[in-house]
């Protein structure tokens, strides 16, 4: 079992300095002979001093702010973390560091463990920098809350995830069938319990329980308080009805929490969560589908829909027919002449005719191009590539390859020319995702050179502090060493009687 308490830290290095070193003689001790307390440490720093400089220069970027980080102490007996055990004492700290980001999950901490404490149980001071990294803002109380109440919850639900005790036992949650015996039959109470519970015995979702509550004449309120003294936000529900089985008619109100403790916010909410994951096992659990055998190739397909709608964007048109026969005898006639031969053929004349009646050659490009989609959706291998996690672009290639692998004349050409438009926009497709991938991965390098930058500015303002101190101290030691030798000097030559109306200098 473990105990918590939170303390605010307005100067992070005196508080660091303390769990490195202790106080007293124990500090003075530790400092000659060169040694400390620490039992284990770490940490989201680089050290533990580059932390104490971060929380520092937290504090210059907000300085309204009072505090500079926050200390979370967790003690645990010893029974149940045995101080003597380096394994022990490392799985507390690992703790420590996950109830730190638990409670404020986007501030930087660091946890240092001790085993020197007057009841020698393992405890640790894990200090969180008062600095919000997602928001850039201070801790937000109303978001990561590091009030006692809060951390104690948070701290007692880790603990039973972690196979560790808690203090107290657990309140047996109270049930609305056995409650119900306790109030009189009849009564209001017990009518309103009962419409609650068959309101929530008949939904599947929360939003269902809602709409069947106004079905059954019941309206639920939900009222969020906050504590003036810990600051902790609590939300309950109460339910409220028409009371016509008392001597007067008039609407009475309950809270939940007095019926029950399943008719509660927690308690409704539990019961279609469990109810959720039921009907998730259930799913993993049922049969697998039968599977159909494939039809054989020489069957007529059954009519579906299509499994990628860009093979159905593409209506043949009498003008797109034309234009294309037009395009085709252009490229026929310059081919001819490249190779030394007369243009008039048959070739020649087929698209002649094509061009001059556009309406049997679409009549007839449809027909093929229904047939090319029968033959498409018909084939297994098609039907395989279609449940590739990119089915557009491989669908595309699949109908571009059936379509040029026989293009000897211009009509299984031009079937050849249209999809390969179709591939093209799903190339385009491709090529804009990648484009995306691309800018996202250059903006998170941009992150990542500006932390750089942030961490070389935080170890050249640490720099400037040791310089800066060192400075003050070789100050000081000269000033002292003056006052020395002056001493020494008045104390090497005679007295001199002084007036009394002169002023004494030097405490004199």
């Amino acid at each position: 079992m473990s105990t918590t308490h939170v303390q605010s830290l307005p100067n992070v290095r005196g508080r660091m300095s303390y769990t490195e070193f202790g106080e007293g003689k124990r500090r003075r001790a530790h400092l000659e002979n060169g040694t400390d307390r620490i039992a284990a440490q770490m940490g989201d720093a680089a050290s533990r001093g580059d932390f104490i400089v971060y929380c520092e220069g937290q504090k210059h970027r907000h300085p309204n702010a009072v505090n500079e980080g926050y200390e979370l102490r967790i003690s645990w007996a010893t029974d149940e973390l045995d101080p003597s055990k380096a394994d022990d004492i490392q799985r507390g700290m690992e703790y420590a560091y996950t109830l730190c980001h638990e409670l404020a999950p986007d501030s930087m901490c660091w946890v240092t463990m001790h085993v020197d404490g007057e009841g020698g149980c393992v405890h640790a001071h894990a200090t969180i920098a008062n600095h919000d990294a997602r928001t850039g803002q201070v801790i937000n109380k109303g978001d990561t809350s590091l009030y006692a109440p809060r951390v104690k919850a948070v701290n007692d639900e880790l603990s039973r995830e972690n196979g560790f005790s808690v203090l107290g036992a657990d309140k047996e949650m109270s049930l609305w069938e056995q409650k119900r015996e306790t109030f009189q039959p009849g009564s209001f109470d017990q009518r309103l319990g009962d419409r609650v519970a068959n309101a929530r015995d008949r939904s599947g979702t929360l939003d269902e329980f809602r709409h069947n509550l106004e079905l059954s004449g019941v309206t639920l309120k939900e009222t969020t308080k906050t504590d003036g003294k810990t600051g902790e936000v609590t939300t309950g529900w109460s339910y409220k009805a028409v009371d016509e089985w008392g001597p007067k008619r008039r609407t009475r109100k309950r809270r939940a929490s007095n019926l029950a403790d399943d008719l509660t916010r927690e308690g409704i909410e539990a019961y279609f969560e469990q109810k959720q994951r039921e009907l998730a096992t259930q799913e993993q659990d049922a049969p697998a589908p039968e599977v159909l055998p494939d039809v054989p190739e020489t069957a007529e397909p059954a009519a579906q829909p299509p499994a990628d709608s860009a093979l159905d964007v593409y209506d043949l048109d009498r003008a797109y027919v034309s234009e294309m026969a037009s395009d085709l005898q252009k490229a026929h006639i310059h081919r001819s002449r490249e190779e030394g031969k007369s243009f008039m053929d048959e070739r020649y004349e087929a698209l002649v005719e094509a061009r001059n009646h556009p309406d049997e050659q679409l009549a007839k490009l449809r027909e093929d191009v229904d047939a090319a989609r029968r033959e498409f959706y018909a084939s297994k291998e098609a039907r395989d590539t279609l449940q590739h996690p990119c089915p557009g672009l491989l669908a595309g290639m699949h109908v571009f390859a059936k379509a040029g692998c026989n293009a000897r004349d211009p009509v299984s050409r031009m079937m050849a020319d249209m999809t390969a438009m179709m591939l093209r926009m799903m190339i385009q497709e491709a090529l804009a995702e990648e484009r995306r991938r691309q800018r996202e991965e250059a903006e998170r390098r941009v992150y990542e050179s500006r932390k750089s930058m942030w961490d070389a500015e935080k170890r050249l303002k640490a720099a400037e502090k040791a310089l800066s101190d060192e400075d003050e101290r070789e100050s000081k030691a000269h000033a002292k060493s003056m006052r020395a030798r002056y001493a020494r000097a008045r104390s090497a030559s005679p007295s001199t009687p002084r007036s009394a109306d002169k002023d004494t200098q030097f405490g004199e």
